[in-house]
């Protein structure tokens, strides 16, 4: 046995170790925003990220079936982009047809949500550009901290503490946007959310929508109605979209996204 205890030794040298199995990634439901929130997550490294949200400007009350519910006339568009060269990091650009209003982001994982610890925690913070609004200042600066909690696998309580250095109307604004999510079950998600009012534009209201939404393979398609048109963090904060948020009307809308894997592993 002794003669044969150098050949083994180098069998065992060159057979590699067993390889430690990787616990399934865990997924909390949300996706990369909630309705116009972010959430806390970054997508895998390498994905690529496209989302269109549309948000009608006509309430549903002042249209009637003759406009189709204010189908017929004209929405908020926004268009963009998220990227993640590297783990836990995206790259964003968003732009949102109301005020050409161009938004360009980082968003960075600091805490990634597990079974064991369903808490996610991010930062995002970027710049923004208010294309077509007459103002003096157009550029601006923006903020925010993700933070999500998950009960039960099941529900998800969100908050979005944010800060933005200038609206169409205001400058130095902070607000706390609110989210809450329910599995359904089947991929299908229920979704809340709600920005506070702001008490130095006379007249403004909270913005709330709500949002119906079924996740498919790399797909997100949201049905969405709310009272305010607003996507971007600058004009969400300050309730100053369109010169401010002053009615309960009902308004229709829809979010699609779609993944892309163009890198990583």
């Amino acid at each position: 046995m002794k003669r044969h205890a150098p050949l083994l030794a180098l069998l065992l040298l060159a057979v590699p170790p067993a390889a430690a199995q990787e616990a399934p990634a865990w997924d909390p439901g949300y996706g990369m925003r909630f309705l116009s929130t972010h959430s806390p997550l970054v997508n895998d490294t390498g994905i690529l990220e496209t989302v269109f949200t549309h948000r009608f400007n006509q309430p549903v009350n002042e249209a009637g079936g003759n406009d189709l519910f204010g189908l017929d006339n004209g929405a908020n568009i926004g268009i963009g982009l998220s990227w993640v060269p590297v783990r836990r990091v995206a790259a964003e650009v968003y732009r949102a047809s109301s005020g050409g209003d161009y938004e360009l982001a980082a968003k960075v994982a600091v805490l990634e949500p597990t079974a064991e610890r369903p808490l996610g925690i991010a930062v995002r913070a970027g710049a923004s550009w208010l294309t077509k609004y007459d103002i003096d200042r157009k550029a601006g600066a923006f903020g925010q901290l993700l933070v999500a909690w998950t009960l039960a696998d099941r529900v998800t309580l969100a908050a979005a503490p944010s800060y933005a250095s200038n609206t169409p109307l205001f400058e130095d604004v902070f607000n706390v946007p609110l989210a809450l999510q329910v599995r359904l079950g089947r991929g299908f998600l229920a979704t809340g959310e709600y920005v506070f009012r702001n008490r130095d534009l006379d007249g403004s209201k909270g913005q709330w929508s709500f949002g119906l939404e079924k996740s498919v393979y790399r797909h997100r398609f949201l049905l969405w109605i709310g009272n305010s048109a607003a996507t971007t963090v600058d004009q969400t904060l300050a309730g100053d979209y369109a010169g401010g948020v002053m009615e309960s009307n009902l308004r229709l809308g829809f979010n699609i996204s779609r993944q892309f894997r163009i890198g990583g592993n």
